[in-house]
């Protein structure tokens, strides 16, 4: 058995909560090995980061948090 038919025969007995875990693991090995085409893919890959992004264009600057309030240094 090749590691991956390994990897691949485990992952059906974890837990769904493991699984998680294990998938933003391997989103951070693509990431470093350079295996997305660019930010846009790799943040794309983030389950529920597109919708955040979003919502952040859409969210008025006079609800937003002042910059040195979140780095003071800034």
């Amino acid at each position: 058995m090749t590691s991956i038919e390994y990897a691949k025969t485990q992952l059906d007995l974890l837990p769904e909560s493991a699984i998680e875990k294990i998938l933003e693991y391997i989103r951070f090995q693509r990431f470093t090995l350079g295996l997305y085409d660019d930010d846009t893919d790799y943040l794309s890959s983030i389950p529920g980061m597109v919708d955040k992004i979003k919502e952040g264009i859409n969210t008025p600057l006079s609800e937003c948090v002042q910059l040195s309030e979140v780095w003071g240094d800034v």
